[in-house]
């Protein structure tokens, strides 16, 4: 008969059930991460520059299918033009940015 396998290698170093009280596994593994620098963080200079570090929060909206395809366009366009990624969320914020004044 074989012998079960050893399975202290497999130890996790945060608690599985640690999301329960608000996300504290999560503060173990940015402890043991170093910062990388993005590409969000490497704006052209031609583009507003926004802060890497702001507080954002996730808003859904829908959108007629003429007005997806073109934002999926010119988001490709300009990152074939500019040689860095430019996503469709920083063409959106910089449209609303400037339609609002902020």
């Amino acid at each position: 008969m074989k012998t079960k396998p050893d399975t202290d290698q497999f130890k996790p170093k945060k608690d599985p059930s640690a999301f329960l009280e608000g996300g504290t596994a999560d503060l173990a593994n940015q402890a043991e991460k170093p910062q990388q620098v993005t590409a969000e963080s490497q704006v052209p200079t031609d583009q507003p520059v926004t802060n890497a570090r702001v507080h954002r929060e996730q808003k859904i909206f829908r959108l007629p299918l003429d007005l997806i395809n073109a934002l999926k366009r010119e988001s490709y366009e300009r990152s074939v033009k500019t040689g860095t990624r430019v996503t469709e969320t920083e063409l959106v914020e910089q449209a609303i940015r400037t339609f609002l004044d902020v």
